[in-house]
């Protein structure tokens, strides 16, 4: 055999080294996504990646998409989807997949939760071998198993080389690899992290490796590198040329009869808006020509091309239906003529329309097997793919949308062109995935995972379970079962911006809403951006006027599927009620971000008023003006006490987050979240903590308990419903460095003016209250200094909220004087009047004062230590550090001049001495 060249040689040994030494490594460490380390959508933190593989996984409210930047990556990410069992990116912000630290120990992403038996290697430059493997991989575990040809072993003399054997390909997925055409010697790096990982990895229950195609498609070196990774057995199946190969696996298939048992379809009619498809012996196929009639057929074989083929992978995976090939002409290819002669075939499926495969080849092919033929076929290939979807899956529209709740679809692109068809190489390993996803779950585990229906602000968060996979009947009713529990796959042009005709026609009349829905609702926008009442639609989704919607599972990058194709088909498996957009990335305001063009410097964030943003302190925000929360739910002691409490807050302004679902506090991209905050769950979108929901910006203003690290960077991240993700916000939390008062100020006599803080005009008003204290009995502690406060001042202004919902605010100016010098700064936030009191509470920033300037010079830099690009929460324009404010102020008699105050703030210092 040819060598290939010394480039290539290197090339793959260097891929080789990469590959064990990123098995090895936290993938946080060297495989955090681009995305991550700025805004957008991320994937779990486990998956490998370098510049060799960056395999994602993104969400979409009813949709996800798995994909990598080439097919091999794709199709990494495909195997990787597989095995998930978690609920990430739609049930929990945690991309450290419940603590996993390698992808080894990881599985918390969303997925089938399937540990595949056997794997599928083939090449990846043509698209033949891949479809007619795709019948190889079995769906439900209850195949009679391909009858294969050993090539290698790791146990050569119990495990004979030459030997023949029943392979177990459960849940086998199809890893794509370059071909010998291409000079390669050995496993691309993508399929070999995912082989790796279903055999010693996160699954390793992998023990066979089955390579489709001969040697000039899969090199020959691959068979022993598979026997050095960990598989036993090595199987070969190929031929001369590549209706050859998928002559081969058919007969390796072989075919069967209808069982006696089984007469007809175990669900007998779809009329009732079920369709439950069921594995009765391999290549008995369950054929609906309408919703409420369906019939088995026996001993059957597939003609296609090997594009039209693609779209098919699904059912014949489930059904473990053999696929012969066709290239289009108006001969029948030798091999495939010799297969139909010595297979024992009944029936005999056509794909695509007579320009793919000619009438006449279609009734030679059907003389020669003895076999009754039908044909499939819509007026291309995308009306092809949503006619296999009724034919093969029962997806019949009844135009009423319950019929199809929680079902799902798989969306694929293929390019119509057949000389130089695009799309199709992210599509290779959709047919053994979404068969996968057809087949029944075991009882025992609750394949489910949550979405978010609905605004974040909604009324009442519409929170919906979703099964992944269809449920066996033993399963628990805790999980729904999707109404049509086949998951066909639908075809789109490549690249478009949006849905072919038939598809979109498909999915329109498909999931149709229900009057009652609709009117529960208040109608669907003709803008396509949702429900009229977004609020509502989540109500009546959980009340169950309107059908929980549906999934759609996407192959492929913006490439291929682009967002607005995604968008729309998510927003059409809802019946038309979520908006049909690609979601928001959410926001978290830090008082500073990394700079536009160079994320290594950090700048002033634009969005950042005065430097409020998101803060830590140990001062008691006590529930009145702030919403107090820890990991578990809301605090509901809301006793003032003292304002100092010692316990750890992670505080947010209001504005300074929007779009998030979860705030997630983290000290390191590997490691798993300190606390994750649902703010849905909590209510943050729902009402102030008074109960009062004010506007403009609904995201309410409150705080996290949470225990801070001193010895490492502690970051927080917003991240939205569907796994999108902010840009990381530093907060310094460092007790060695913490400004704070022993204890609080109290001060009487204000020099006041403008509006009597008693009384409340209906257009609004300020009250300016500036107050005086002389030897207050507390000290102030500057790290590493302490000194007594001689003389504290604090002035405040309080705004009125004019117009409809609109917060009362404040903002104050401090300072203390010490025998070491001053201490200043600024503080902004918000005010309730509560029982003839004002609650102030908000965010301070040190700003100057001669015992700042000799401790920690002139002006600060940029906190040290920290993650390159992290935006830094708590700093003003020239401030030392960031914290709380805490202010009580007791209205007496008539107008201002007799009221008192209560006060306190504290800070951690952004610089060392």
């Amino acid at each position: 055999m040819k060598r290939p060249p010394r480039r290539a040689r290197w090339v793959a040994a260097l891929a080789a080294v990469l590959t064990a030494a990123s098995l090895l490594a936290v993938p946080g460490a060297g495989g955090q996504s681009v995305a991550e380390e700025g805004e957008g959508p991320a994937s779990p933190r486990q998956w490998p990646e370098s510049f060799l593989a960056q395999p994602e996984l993104e969400a979409w409210p009813n949709a996800v998409r798995m994909w990598g930047p080439d097919r091999h990556q794709t199709a990494l990410a495909v195997s990787l989807t597989l095995r998930g069992s978690g609920g990430y990116p739609f049930d929990t912000a945690d991309a450290t997949s419940g603590g996993g630290r390698s992808l080894g120990s990881a599985d918390g992403w969303w997925g089938l939760e399937l540990c595949p038996r056997s794997i599928i290697v083939v090449a990846s430059d043509v698209p033949a071998d891949a479809v007619t493997a795709a019948s190889l991989s079995d769906s439900t575990g209850r195949s009679s198993e391909p009858y294969l040809r050993r090539v290698a072993a790791s146990d050569p003399l119990f495990d004979p080389i030459g030997g023949f054997a029943r392979v177990d390909t459960f849940a086998a997925p199809i890893l794509l690899t370059e071909s010998t055409r291409d000079d390669a010697d050995s496993l691309n790096h993508a399929a070999r992290l995912a082989a790796q990982d279903l055999r010693t990895g996160g699954c390793n229950a992998a023990r066979q490796a089955i390579i489709v195609g001969g040697p000039a498609a899969v090199p020959v070196e691959i068979e022993q590198e598979l026997v050095s990774i960990g598989y036993g057995e090595v199987f070969r199946v190929s031929g001369e040329t590549r209706f050859g190969t998928a002559a081969a696996v058919a007969q390796s298939l072989g075919t069967r009869s209808i069982p006696r048992s089984a007469a007809r379809c175990k669900d007998v009619t779809a009329s009732d808006g079920n369709a439950v498809p069921a594995f009765y012996a391999n290549s008995v196929v369950e054929w609906r020509e309408r919703a409420s009639k369906c019939e088995l057929l026996g001993r059957t074989v597939v003609l296609a091309t090997s594009l039209d083929a693609l779209a098919a992978g699904w059912w014949t995976s489930y059904w473990q239906v053999p696929v012969l090939l066709h290239d289009g002409s108006d001969v029948l290819p030798e091999e495939t003529a010799v297969a139909l002669s010595l297979l024992d075939v009944e029936n005999l499926i056509v794909l695509g329309d007579t320009s793919q495969v000619p009438e006449a080849v279609a009734g030679l092919a059907a003389q020669i097997a003895g076999a009754e033929m039908r044909r499939v076929a819509g007026a291309d290939r995308y009306e092809t793919s949503v006619e296999m979807a009724k034919i093969f899956g029962g997806w019949w529209p009844t135009r009423t949308g319950d019929h199809f709740a929680r079902s799902s679809v798989c969306l694929a692109a293929l390019s119509d062109e057949s000389q130089r068809a695009q799309g199709w190489p992210d599509a290779l390993g959709a047919g053994a995935f979404c068969g996968a996803a057809t087949a029944p779950s075991p009882a025992t585990v609750p394949y489910a995972t949550e979405r978010l229906v609905g605004p974040l602000d909604a009324a009442e968060p519409g929170l919906v379970a979703l099964a992944r996979r269809p449920s066996s009947a033993a399963h628990s009713t805790a999980v729904p079962r999707p109404s049509h529990a086949a998951v066909p796959m639908l075809l789109v042009p490549a690249g478009a911006d949006e849905l072919p005709a038939p598809v979109e026609k498909f999915l329109r009349d498909t999931f149709v809403v229900g009057r009652q829905c609709s009117q529960a609702v208040g109608g669907i926008e003709t803008d396509g951006s949702g429900a009229g009442d977004g609020g509502a639609y989540a109500a009546a989704v959980n009340s169950g006027q309107c059908f929980a919607p549906g999934m759609v599972l996407a192959f492929g990058g913006e490439a291929v599927i682009t967002a607005e194709v995604l968008a729309q088909a998510s927003a059409l498996v809802s019946g038309r009620l979520t908006p049909d957009a690609e979601p928001e990335v959410p926001v978290l305001v830090g008082a500073y971000a990394p700079h536009h063009d160079d994320p290594d410097r950090i700048e002033k964030a634009p969005a950042a008023k005065r430097g409020v943003g998101a803060f830590a302190s140990k001062l008691r925000f006590d529930g009145t003006v702030f919403h107090q929360a820890n990991a578990d739910g809301a605090i509901t002691d809301g006793g003032r006490g003292s304002l100092g409490s010692g316990q750890d807050w992670l505080c947010f302004p209001r504005g300074t987050y929007d779009g998030a679902r979860w705030l997630v506090v983290e000290t390191s991209p590997d490691k798993a979240p300190v606390l994750e905050a649902d703010l849905t769950a909590l209510g943050w979108y729902t009402g102030d903590a008074d109960g009062v929901r004010r506007r403009p910006r609904p995201a309410s203003p409150g705080c996290v308990a949470v225990e801070l690290s001193e010895a490492d960077s502690n970051y927080v991240r917003a991240v939205g419903p569907y796994g999108r993700t902010s840009r990381a916000v530093a907060v310094a939390a460092n007790a060695n460095r913490q400004f704070r008062l022993t204890d609080v100020v109290e001060a009487a006599d204000p020099v006041s003016s403008g509006v009597p803080s008693g009384e409340h005009p209906p257009t609004g008003g300020t009250t300016r209250l500036a107050f005086r204290s002389r030897d207050p009995g507390v000290f102030s502690q500057l790290p590493p200094r302490r000194q007594q406060v001689r003389e504290a001042f604090v002035s405040v202004e309080i705004v009125r909220g004019f117009g409809a919902g609109a917060p009362d605010v404040f903002s104050a100016l401090w300072s203390l004087e010490t025998a070491a010098g001053t201490v200043s700064g600024i503080a902004e936030g918000e005010a309730r009047f509560v029982d003839s009191r004002w609650e102030l509470r908000g965010m301070s920033a040190l700003r100057s004062g001669s015992w700042l300037r000799a401790l920690y010079g002139s002006r600060p830099s940029e906190p040290s230590g920290l993650e390159s690009g992290a935006a830094v929460a708590g700093l003003a324009d020239d401030g030392y550090g960031a914290g709380g404010f805490m202010a009580t102020v007791a209205v007496n008699d008539i107008g201002s001049d007799d009221d008192t105050i209560v006060w306190r703030v504290d800070a951690y210092i952004n610089a060392a001495p």
